[in-house]
């Protein structure tokens, strides 16, 4: 880990129990990967510099910085469970070396979120979009469990790009976006299931789509809406905040079941389209045809309801 870090915070993680120091280093990572100007030395340099100006001169560079890098953990999709232990990590550094680093006014996401997400199986998965009867729904559902990807990511699909694998044939398919949030580049993809959802999806209209026409021509707020429907449906009772069984918690299941089959969760953060710390980029520079075995071998199977395998 030596290359990763200044020598200030492998001397602050150097201080800390192993296991706080492996839940630290992930923080400070992120940290590292958002902060553009420099180390985190750097950054507590600033900080120390900062706090010598006159009051009316003082940019407050702790506070503005952490503010920053809460909103672009929010925007990697980070749960506010990890945002505020990532957090955690940058004033937990700033304090071994008696520097106060607050976050009030940062806008710090509640440590007790109100909104709960349901706990989901491959077979629930399966029942709950088995229960949908609109192909657009379903595909829209199959692809986000399957991919990984973003609601927003999702919508922002045209028909070019899929056009290619799509009429080939070729299993799985390749997503080669950039998420729309953030501008990361990134690949994923979608298996046999949700192919032959998107099938279903597109029967009819797919030989009359240009490059340009949308894969899914519906809002969000819409989606939403069908998805709060379904769950009622499955036993959803009364509930604060968002609705347990929303269009992310597909998302956050294709995260939890590739890590509970010990998938390298660098492949994981890649195909949802996370940012990837540059010292860690070499790990997943693999060609679209290399990413592809991977997923077909590691994702794929785990992905895909038994009753349904490889059939397109």
């Amino acid at each position: 880990m030596s290359e990763r870090f200044d020598e200030e915070t492998q001397e602050f993680l150097g201080a800390l129990d192993s296991s706080t120091a492996k839940l630290y280093r992930n923080g400070l990572t992120a940290f590292q990967v958002f902060y553009k100007q420099g180390t985190i030395k750097g950054f507590l340099d600033r900080m120390d510099e900062d706090a010598q100006r006159p009051r009316n001169e003082r940019k407050r560079v702790g506070r503005t910085t952490l503010k920053e890098f809460i909103k672009w953990l929010k925007a990697q999709d980070y749960a506010p469970k990890t945002v505020r232990t990532y957090v955690a990590a940058v004033q937990s550094e700033a304090r071994y070396f008696d520097i106060a680093l607050s976050t009030r006014y940062t806008n710090m996401p509640s440590g007790n979120p109100v909104s709960k997400k349901e706990p989901w199986t491959l077979e629930s998965v399966t029942k709950f979009i088995g229960a949908m009867k609109k192909p657009l729904y379903r595909s829209i559902a199959v692809t986000v469990f399957q991919s990984g990807l973003s609601l927003s990511d999702l919508l922002a699909l045209t028909y070019g790009d899929i056009k290619t694998e799509y009429e080939a044939g070729i299993v799985p398919l390749c997503l080669d976006l950039s998420r729309i949030k953030t501008d990361v580049p990134f690949m994923s993809f979608i298996g046999g299931w949700g192919i032959r959802t998107l099938k279903e999806h597109l029967s009819g209209v797919a030989l009359a789509l240009k490059p340009e026409d949308h894969l899914y021509n519906i809002s969000e707020s819409a989606i939403e809406r069908y998805f709060k429907r379904q769950a009622k449906k499955f036993g959803v009772g009364e509930y604060e905040g968002n609705n347990p069984m929303r269009p992310h918690t597909l998302r956050s299941a294709f995260k939890t079941l590739l890590s509970d089959k010990k998938v390298d969760p660098l492949y994981t953060e890649f195909w949802m389209g996370h940012r990837v710390a540059e010292q860690q980029r070499v790990y997943v520079s693999k060609s679209r045809e290399g990413w592809r075995q991977t997923y077909r071998e590691q994702a794929e199977p785990i992905l895909t309801p038994p009753s349904i395998g490889g059939k397109k």
